[in-house]
């Protein structure tokens, strides 16, 4: 279980650090605009990442599709909520724009503490061999450079709203259609057919042993779903709690 790897610190080091200065060099130059302005840079990525998900889908289905590429992933959920954030101003912004950038904020917890379980060094090192490893790489960092945009041009401060409860439901509708397609397909989305961390991986077949598959597999699939609410809602919090520093550090920005 190895969180870093020398590929990882190699490549995501030197890349946030670019994306931090590019961030800064924003602000300085738009960072007093309305958020329409500041909301530029934030939306040419959001198309750069749905057109790099596109490119995965056509190449896959060159090559016979496989079933993993089906966007059921955590991760897979910045394919409609960034594009989302960038272009949506109805009257569910508030929660759309809060949803996102709490799912954004834990894909960077991610990358800080365990890159790893996001993608292989063998992404990083294939990035210039393979579209597939190319989009991985890319792609996650695309979101981590939505972040960091996210903060430093002050693209949203909490509003009002019911997003515990938004979360809880996103949480409870991800984990239906994830956990259940996982079993119909066995394929292993958001690790609700097998887990990837070796030593949860062996104490739930432990379980399997000991309860018989289907039952067993039925408890983990129910305490991985429990887990993905709590990790939403978690989310939520811990960007709330930043939020609120980047208010008290920053100010609000210009509506």
């Amino acid at each position: 279980m190895e969180l870093w790897t020398k590929e990882h610190f190699w490549q995501l080091v030197p890349s946030v650090i670019v994306m931090i200065i590019i961030a800064l060099v924003l602000n300085k130059f738009i960072g007093n605009k309305p958020l329409k302005i500041r909301m530029i840079p934030f939306q040419i990525l959001a198309v750069l990442l749905f057109i790099s998900e596109i490119g995965k889908q056509v190449i896959s289905f060159s090559r016979g599709y496989n079933l993993y590429h089906i966007p059921l992933h955590v991760c897979s959920l910045f394919i409609p909520l960034i594009p989302l954030m960038a272009f949506y101003n109805g009257r569910h912004k508030e929660a759309v724009r809060t949803i996102t950038c709490s799912v954004t904020m834990a894909l960077m917890m991610f990358m800080a503490i365990y890159p790893n379980l996001i993608y292989g060094s063998w992404n990083i090192t294939n990035f210039f061999n393979d579209y597939f490893d190319f989009h991985t790489v890319f792609y996650h960092n695309v979101v981590i450079f939505e972040f960091i945009l996210i903060i430093v041009l002050r693209l949203h401060h909490i509003g009002e709203g019911k997003h515990v409860r938004n979360m809880a439901l996103l949480g409870v509708g991800f984990s239906a259609v994830a956990g259940t397609m996982s079993q119909i397909l066995k394929t292993n989305y958001a690790n609700f057919y097998t887990c990837n961390i070796g030593p949860i991986n062996d104490f739930v077949n432990t379980i399997k042993d000991a309860l018989g598959y289907t039952v067993g597999q039925t408890i983990y699939v129910i305490i991985l779903g429990i887990l993905h609410v709590l990790f939403f809602i978690g989310c939520y919090y811990l960007y709330r709690a930043i939020d609120k520093l980047n208010i008290r550090l920053r100010g609000r920005g210009e509506e």
